[in-house]
């Protein structure tokens, strides 16, 4: 059995664990099952929000200080959640660089590894794996089944820390990989990955770690033509595969009645979620493409009377744009699939599914989204809502999701009646091929019951429970006898970073010195006419570094006074 705390500390020193941000009773179970774990890859699948970004960092912190690893890389899908993950372990003195191009090698020593995406590591696998073999590496792979979209990233990231000291795999979805192995995972014969700890959401709930969630879907008459017939019909009416995704893609026509009734109903639920306790809860809606979600952004904000942010995909300024958001008491914020994995925004309590994407995998994002539990308010009302299309296909994901629920309750299971079955191959989400297809119109919206409704199933106690004393040093931060937790909406930090509170981070410092950098240098050469290129040399030689891209904290700043002093003469 491995010591991941051994008292020996090598290298870059790290301070304790801070005492306000106690370990969750699972991520010690978690933490136990890995130190008994004989190989040197781990998978640790925990259901979204319940924390795995904490327990991935707490491996990364104890076998930092035990000298078992001096580097630690983190691999993400995005370049956001690459940024998050460096914003996060921060807070525990942990200092990576979150983007690093591989056009700029290995990062110095004066800082405990990266952040980067999957595709970032395919881009340069050799890099990455001269990197493994200077500095005994760990890596935290986030959502690993990105590995599996495309064969070259399971190559490439095999080829760049098939090395790697240590391999912790952290997932928050159930996934499967029907056409490439991911690295690192163990399948069992049905092609299902097999875990080596597994903390559900029926399990988080009971933990009070997790909201619960109800769904609310919409039914209404759609109307539509495509092959030269006009079609009509209701979500409750059986259609081949081609036509339900048409009639689906009606209802989500952002300009028809059927999505105006669903805003309107959602921004209402907004309102009295935030009448009831929660004043700064957030509304969030997935939308299909850029288009859809401007248009739909442009209803909202008539309705709302407040223009919503609007995130697509993984441009530049997004992680910026969100964590405002987050740290903001804004009503809405629409997304092109960028807010659906691993973005944490705890403020969120209702929902609008938006979009035809209807795997397994995609909707449990979604739904991860709106379960991470915040301070306040009490337990009791914590309940988020996901307004959703009627679609066959999406009811049964959202069944399958209350049955999770009704198991936390011990409550016995219904039956689900006709239901498309969870082991249906998923529909195709691109537009269905046809001789022309054109969204008509669609009635208003007609709520079609309410799955996992708060009325009739009640999570919590209107009791509060006594805290246990025996179990107060496993105590959640913000939970029952627990010690407080820092509010979710702390003051963002100079580069926007919710998480990091109101001190910089020291990524956000080396941006910062590095932004001032390239401002000094274009001012000395419009000054002197000397080649941006040539001044950058001259410093870096007078500093020491290699490159800009190279240079640790300090030569940043002994950089900079260079130039200041250059142009002060």
């Amino acid at each position: 059995m491995t010591d991941l705390a051994a008292p020996i500390v090598r290298g870059r020193s790290l301070p304790d664990w801070p005492a306000n941000r106690p370990l969750r009773a699972w991520q010690r179970e978690a933490l136990d099952a890995l130190a008994d774990h004989d190989g040197d890859a781990f998978l640790a699948s925990a259901t979204p929000a319940a924390g795995k970004t904490t327990f991935g960092l707490r491996v990364a912190w104890e076998m930092l200080r035990s000298g078992r690893v001096s580097r630690v890389v983190v691999a993400g899908p995005t370049t956001h959640i690459c940024r998050q993950w460096a914003a996060d372990a921060a807070r525990y003195g942990i200092d990576l660089e979150p983007n690093r191009p591989n056009a700029e090698g290995p990062e110095p020593r004066d800082r405990h590894g990266i952040a980067v995406t999957y595709q970032t590591i395919a881009a340069g696998p050799k890099v990455h794996a001269q990197s493994v073999r200077r500095r005994r590496t760990l890596l935290i792979a986030d959502e690993p089944h990105h590995m599996g979209e495309h064969a070259a990233w399971g190559r490439n990231a095999l080829e760049a820390f098939g090395d790697a000291e240590f391999k912790l795999l952290l997932s928050g979805t159930p996934f499967r990989s029907d056409n490439e192995a991911i690295p690192w995972v163990e399948y069992d014969d049905e092609g299902l990955s097999r875990a080596n700890y597994v903390y559900g959401y029926s399990q988080a709930l009971v933990d009070e770690v997790c909201r619960p969630i109800t769904f609310l879907p919409y039914d209404g008459e759609m109307e539509w033509r495509s092959d030269g017939k006009l079609r009509r019909a209701t979500f409750d009416v059986a259609l081949p595969a081609a036509e339900a995704a048409r009639r689906l893609r009606t209802a989500l026509d952002a300009h028809g009645d059927w999505m105006g009734e669903v805003l309107r109903d959602a921004d209402a639920r907004l309102s009295q979620v935030r009448a009831d306790g929660h004043p700064d809860a957030g509304g969030l809606v997935i939308a299909s493409d850029q288009e859809h979600a401007r248009a739909i952004a442009a209803r909202l904000e008539g309705i709302a009377g407040e223009t919503p942010e609007i995130v697509m995909s993984d441009e530049p300024e997004a992680s910026a744009r969100i964590a405002a958001f987050s740290a903001s008491s804004r009503r809405w914020i629409v997304s092109v699939l960028m807010v659906s994995e691993g973005v944490d925004i705890p403020r969120l309590r209702v929902g609008v599914y938006a979009t035809a994407a209807r795997t397994e995998l995609f909707f449990r994002q979604v739904v991860g989204r709106f379960i991470r539990r915040t301070p306040t308010p009490e337990p009791q009302r914590q309940m988020s809502y996901l307004l959703l299309p009627a679609d066959a296909r999406l009811k049964a994901l959202a069944f399958a999701i209350e049955e999770e629920r009704r198991h936390a309750l011990d409550l016995s299971p219904r039956e689900l009646g006709d239901e498309v079955a969870l082991d249906e191959p998923a529909e195709p989400e691109r537009k269905p091929k046809g001789e022309g297809f054109e969204a008509l119109s669609s009635s208003g919206a007609m709520l079609d019951g309410e799955i996992l409704s708060e009325t009739t199933l009640q999570l919590f106690s209107l009791d509060e429970p006594k805290p246990n004393p025996a179990l107060a040093a496993f105590a959640v931060p913000g939970a029952v006898g627990g010690p407080p937790a820092p509010s979710p909406a702390a003051a963002p930090a100079r580069d926007g970073s919710a998480h990091e509170g109101m001190h910089e981070t020291a990524f956000a410092t080396r941006e910062r010195l590095r932004e001032r950098r390239s401002q000094l240098v274009a001012q000395l050469a419009r000054r002197t006419g000397e080649p941006h290129r040539e001044i950058h040399a001259r410093i870096n030689r007078r500093t020491g570094a290699r490159s800009v891209g190279s240079a640790t904290l300090e030569q940043l700043e002994k950089g900079n006074q260079l130039l200041e002093r250059e142009l002060s003469r």
